[in-house]
This record gives structure tokens, sequence and C-alpha cells, in this order.
């Protein structure tokens, strides 16, 4: 039997592909195979299933799914998924899915290509390829732990793609890889390796202004994108075309290590790509992007950056599509974790539990890695020093969380908090609210741009309702989308009632206030939340966007002292905005939620009238968990 997971989930029956049935049964056959070799924990798999509020019979279902899977791959003795004390586990056997054949086909082949036997290498390569069916898992729900393997499947595929080009062109085959490339280079504008190689098949094919052209326009994307001049070699290429010279060798087949890299450093069994996918309709955040980027990549580069902000503000995918942006910066590849810091039923993510996850994504056995945090951290240090790897740390709870899991030098670091976390040895960027424009940009992309220009004066007012926060915009596009006949001033109108705005801005389960009510549940979490807590309750009251100390003082009958102490503690968590020392703000959304709150008990704060912060919107991303296209915002 064999599994196929480059496209829709299938097994071979021995005469033909069967499906596999049931899309949790999938799903849960997909975490199996991912982790094929390797017991896979009922917990896991019910966090993977049910990311936010899984039915108490979670377990008792899984077991059945588990009876599905082994009657459909005609498996009754047990053989192919084997019951472990804490879960279940697919062994591992050559051949045994596509993957499997996938890898050892694009070695075979990796390996001829350096050898100069470009037949064999193109042969072995297009064996390789032809695996592929489309996206793999495509019809499983795509959950946190999937899509990352999706992604480092897709980067393995296009690594792959760029080996079988190489040996094309070496074996003479430029002509026929031209439109091939050019729709890669389109799809992925930024990699220089893609652009050298349309330039050599456009040269050898007589075509000489068109391989100058495509110089244009790869310096184009990559100045643009990254502010970065196209590297050495694509620029010698592109000298040598205007000379008319024999074009500079073609790089070697396999990466070469790094400038800097410890020499005696131990590789990792495979390349981490870890990244989930990148936000397919990114709006805005040029400045914030620049600026990030001059600290991921400058040459006065910060150790660690932490981008903060409010729930609700995007920062998961502000740090995604910046990563997907920087990858080429970081070839030993991309470790990717959600440390479910702010996940609503989620507990956060120890750091033991996060070195050995990031371990065994470095080729460390479950076994061998090591069970004192300690002695796990300085193993994790020891296999990241002298690596140019980026680390991304989504949704941390606080510095303690994060220290332990800071990678050896010069590896960078990434990390998303609703906390400042500014005692890190590092850099932090406090995101804001987007802008009017970029806020309608968005509402367009989401809802239709004609509907924005036929009626801009009501998709003003939404946006100024939303009041540029990434979330809302997103809420209400949605809702729109949901409703294309729909004039926009329908959802214009609704949303002046302030008494029900905040029942207008959710969807499928994504709520504003829901984002609003995990900081009250954390700031609640400290011992003196609860004075926090009156404080942001009586604020909602107050009908003021404008706080002072005097002002938050009259109202909690303290001294102007312990009330800007409490209005430092509203700040840290992010119910507050300050441009300025001694003057905090609240914005109206915030406020709203604050007097909703007003009207709860105590023991009740954030509770009422919420619901999931899970949702469906791919432009955003949120803590793992989400199955595909689900977007917690934070």
């Amino acid at each position: 039997m064999r599994l196929q997971v480059l496209g829709p989930m299938r097994f071979w029956t021995g005469s033909d592909w069967a499906p596999v049935p049931g899309p949790r049964p999938r799903t849960l056959l997909a975490l199996l195979t991912i982790d094929m070799g390797r017991p896979v924990s009922t917990a896991h798999m019910v966090s993977e299933l049910w990311p936010a509020n899984p039915p108490a019979t979670a377990p008792t279902l899984i077991r059945g799914y588990v009876s599905q899977l082994r009657r459909a791959l005609g498996d009754l003795g047990d053989d192919t998924i084997l019951t472990r004390p804490s879960g279940y586990e697919m062994p591992s056997a050559p051949e045994a899915t596509d993957v499997s054949l996938f890898d050892a086909l694009t070695s075979q082949g990796s390996t001829a290509l350096v050898k100069g036997a470009a037949e064999e290498a193109h042969r072995l390569l297009s064996q390789a390829l032809a695996l592929w069916r489309g996206e793999p898992y495509s019809d499983a729900l795509l959950t946190s732990r999937a899509a990352a393997e999706v992604s480092r499947l897709g980067e393995r595929r296009l690594v792959a793609t760029e080996a079988h080009i190489e040996a094309g062109l070496l074996c003479g085959r430029g002509h026929e890889l031209i439109h091939e490339l050019q729709c890669l280079t389109s799809e992925h504008p930024l990699r220089e390796g893609l652009w050298a190689q349309l330039m050599r098949a456009l040269y050898a094919a007589d075509r000489r202004a068109a391989a100058l052209d495509s110089y244009r326009r790869a310096r184009q994307a990559l100045v643009g994108e990254l502010g970065l001049e196209p590297g050495p070699d694509l620029r010698e290429l592109h000298q040598a075309i205007l000379e008319g010279s024999p074009l500079p060798g073609p790089a070697p087949a396999h990466t070469p290590a790094p400038r800097g890299r410890a020499s005696d450093a131990p590789a990792p069994a495979s390349l981490p790509l870890e990244l989930r996918r990148d936000v397919a309709a990114f709006i805005g955040r040029q400045q914030d992007l620049a600026s990030l980027q001059r600290l991921m990549t400058g040459s006065r580069r910060s150790s660690a950056v932490v981008i903060t902000g409010a729930g609700g503000m995007g920062k998961s995918a502000l740090a995604i599509h910046l990563a997907h942006r920087l990858r080429d910066h970081f070839p030993d590849g991309q470790l990717h974790l959600c440390l479910q810091g702010t996940g609503e039923g989620l507990k956060p993510l120890q750091p033991a539990e996060a070195l050995s996850r990031m371990l065994r994504a470095l080729g460390v056995a479950p076994a061998d890695v090591p069970a004192e945090p300690d002695e796990a951290a300085a193993r994790f240090r020891s296999l990241t020093s002298g690596r140019s790897m980026l680390v991304l740390l989504d949704n941390a709870v606080d510095a303690a969380q994060i220290e332990p899991l800071l990678p050896g030098d010069p590896c960078a670091v990434l990390v998303t908090s609703r906390r400042s976390l500014s005692t890190l040895d590092g850099t932090v960027h406090l995101l804001n609210n987007l802008s009017e424009q970029e806020s309608l940009l968005l509402l367009g992309r989401l809802a239709g741009e004609e509907r924005i220009t036929t009626d801009p004066d009501a998709a003003l007012r939404i946006v100024r309702y939303c009041e540029g926060l990434p979330l809302a915009v997103r809420i209400a596009g949605a809702r729109l989308a949901a409703r294309p006949h729909w004039p926009l001033r329908w959802l214009a109108d609704r949303l002046s009632s302030e008494q029900h705005r905040l029942d207008e801005l959710q969807i499928d389960g994504l709520a504003v206030r829901s984002a609003f009510a995990v900081s009250l549940h954390d700031l609640e979490a400290d011992p003196s939340g609860r004075d926090q807590s009156r404080l942001f309750r009586l604020l909602g009251l107050s009908h003021r966007p404008y706080v002072t100390g005097p002002l938050a003082a009259a109202l909690t009958g303290t001294t102007v002292d312990q009330a800007e102490w409490l209005l430092e503690k509203l700040l840290d968590a992010r119910l507050l905005e300050s441009l300025e020392p001694s003057s905090y703000r609240m914005h109206d959304l915030m406020r709203l939620f604050a007097k909703e709150q007003a009207s709860l008990p105590p023991s009740s704060s954030g509770t009422g009238r919420r619901t999931s912060h899970d949702g469906l919107l791919s432009h955003d991303v949120g803590p793992c968990g989400s199955p595909a296209g689900a977007s917690p915002l934070r």
C-alpha cells in the first residue's frame, strides 16, 4: 500500500487509487503521515482537529476515525496504524508515501546533477515532480501542523523544480523552458536563481533583448519589494549578456554554506522550512515592512525583533509576510512555532515542549531530545550556531517563555506578542492601526473594489467605524463579500449604532469582542488584575477618549500615582494607547467593549456575548491550530 500525499489524499488498493473517507479521518491520517515513524498523541490530535472548544467526546471520536481508517486501508490487524500508550503511530517504510518517493528521486537527481550527469538528473527529477497532483493534503483540514508541512513541501517542490530546470538547461533544452520560467518568476519574483535561469534560457534562444529585459524586471522586483540590488551572480550574468560574452557557469546545484558558517557545525538531517503560507492578499504596512527588514537584515541588525500591538492588529500576518519576503536571506531554513500565548482555550506552550518540537524539526530523533529544559536549550543553540536561519516565535506570552528558545548566532529571531517583551535583548516594533487609505484598500480587496468605487462615502463610513483595526475591517469585508449584491450603506448604517457595533463586527466565529476579551483575561491573571479591570470598565463608562492620571484617580478613588500605575498596566496589556507620557487613549471599539464589560460581574469579565475568535479569513493568520484559512487574529 502507498499513500498519495502530494495532492488529494488517496491510497493504492493494488489496482487503483481510492480516496480516504471523511475530512476529519483524512486530517487524522495526514497528521500520522507527517510524523510517520513517531507516535502522535491523542492530545495533539484533539488540538489540531478542534483548535477551539473541542467536544468532550473528542478522544472517542478519534478512536472512531482510526477504526474507519483501518477498515479503509484494509488493516484490521492493526499493522498500518499502531496503537501507542499516548496515541497512534504509522510505521515508517520505504516508498510508503509519494513524499518518500519524491525525496528519494530528488536526492538521486540532485546527486547526478552535481556529478555532471545532466540527462540522468533530468530524468530522475522529472519522475519526482510527476508525483505531484496539486496541493499536498488538499482534501484534508489544513490544521497548524498540516499547514506547516504544506509550506515545507511547497518549498522542496520549488527547489526540485529549479534543479530540474538546471538539468534541462545543461541538456540544451532552454527553449522548452522559457514559458515555465516566465510563469515561475512571475509567481516567485524574489528568487534570483529563477531569474538567472530565465536569462540564460532566453540568451541561448538568441533572445538577448528579452534576457536583458528580464534582468530589468528582476531588479525592479528586488528593489521595490526589499530595497536590495540584485546579487553578484545575477549582476555578472547581466554584464556578460550586455557584452555578448560567454555566460558564467551555473551555480552549484546544492546550496553553498553561507559566509561565516562554522565548518564543523553539524548540519540538520533536513532543511526545516516551516513557515506557514504567505498571506494571500497582504495590504499596506509598507513602512513597517521596511523598518522591520532593516532590523532583520541590516548592518546593525537586531538579535531579536518583537512585533507587538493590540489584539486584532494583524501581528502574525505581518510577521509571516515579512518572513516570506526575507526567506532568501536565511538559506539554512526557517523554524515557525506558535507559542499559544493568547489562544482562547489553549494553554501557553512550555519552553520544554517548544524546544522539543524545534529540535525534532532539526533532525534530532525524539528519543534523543533532552528532557531537561536547560540541556535542550543548549542543544538547540549548538545545532543552530553558525547557521543562517530564521526562527519565528508567534504569539508569545512573555520574555521568560522566549529566552530559552533563542538560537545560536547568527540566526535571526522574529517574535509576535501583545506584550512588548522589552526585557529581551532585542528591538520592539509597535504595530499601529491602518490608515484610512489602507483600510479602504483592504475593504476593497475583500468586498470588491468596484463596490468601493461605486459608493465611496459608505465605504469611508465603514472603515471609520472600524477605526483602522485590521480585524474589524476584515470582518466588515467578509460580511460584505457574503452579500455581493447588497449596498455598502447597509453595513455602514448598522455599524452606526454604538449599541450594536460589536455585534455587527463578527462573522463565523470571528469577533472583535473576542480579541479584546483575551487581553482582558490575561490582565486579570495578574495578582493586581482586579483593580486594573475595574478601572478599565470605569473608563468605558466615562465617554472620554483621552485619559490622564488625575481623571483615573477621580474615577477609582485612588491617588494619582496609584491611578497612573494602573493606567500603565492597561497600556502594557494593549487595552489603552499612549502617544506621550501621562496621556492615554481608548479608541471607540475598545470603549464599547469596556462599557459592555461594566454591565457584567468581575467573574464574568470578557465572557459576556463572547464568541470564539477563530475565523475563516485567509487574509490573516492566527494562533496555531487554525484550519485552512482560519484566522484567529491578534
